[in-house]
C-alpha cells in the first residue's frame, strides 16, 4: 500500500519503529492542506501535527510502500494517543515530477488547539532534512514555534 507521512512519522528513528518494512517511494505534497496541531500528545507533552483542508497551502512529506502489519504499528501510535484519534485518509498527493499519487494517510479527529513544542518540531525537521524535503518546508516547521 502507499502510504503519505509527514510530521513526526518523517524522522528516520521513529519511522523504523512504526513501519519497519517501509520502501521510500518519492518526496510529495498534499495540495490544499495545511498543518494544523488538534491532538494531544502524552509522550511528547504538546500538540501533535495533523493535515487538515486549506486551499492554496501544501504539507510536505514522502510516499511510501508499506506493509498491512506496518499499517497496523502506525496506527498503534505507539500508545501515544487515543484509539481512533487518527483516521486512514485517501488523499491524492503530486510528487516533485508533478505526478499525481493515490495514497493513504492519517489525519487527526480534532479536539481542540494545542501548541508543539521545540522538542517536537526539532524531531520533524530532523526528518524533514532527512528526506531533503524543500527548505521551505523546513521554514514552514520552524514558524510554528512558541513564541
Amino acid at each position: 500500500m502507499k502510504y503519505f507521512a509527514y510530521a513526526d512519522n518523517l524522522n528516520p528513528t521513529q519511522l523504523k519503529k512504526r513501519a519497519p518494512e517501509h520502501r521510500f517511494i518519492c518526496r510529495a505534497y498534499l495540495p490544499d492542506h495545511t498543518i494544523q496541531f488538534c491532538r494531544w500528545s502524552s509522550q511528547w507533552r504538546c500538540g501533535l501535527g495533523s493535515v487538515s483542508p486549506s486551499p492554496g497551502e501544501q504539507v510536505w512529506g514522502i510516499v511510501l510502500e508499506i506493509t498491512e502489519e506496518d499499517l497496523k504499528l502506525l496506527d498503534e501510535l505507539e500508545g501515544d494517543v487515543p484509539p481512533g484519534a487518527f483516521r486512514h485518509l485517501p488523499v491524492t498527493v503530486m510528487t516533485e515530477e508533478g505526478e499525481k499519487l493515490f495514497v493513504t494517510t492519517h489525519a487527526a479527529t480534532p479536539i481542540g488547539k494545542f501548541k508543539p513544542k521545540e522538542h517536537y518540531l526539532d524531531w520533524v525537521i530532523k526528518g524533514i532534512t532527512h528526506w531533503k524535503l524543500p527548505a521551505d518546508c523546513v521554514e514552514q516547521w520552524r514558524a510554528y514555534a512558541p513564541k
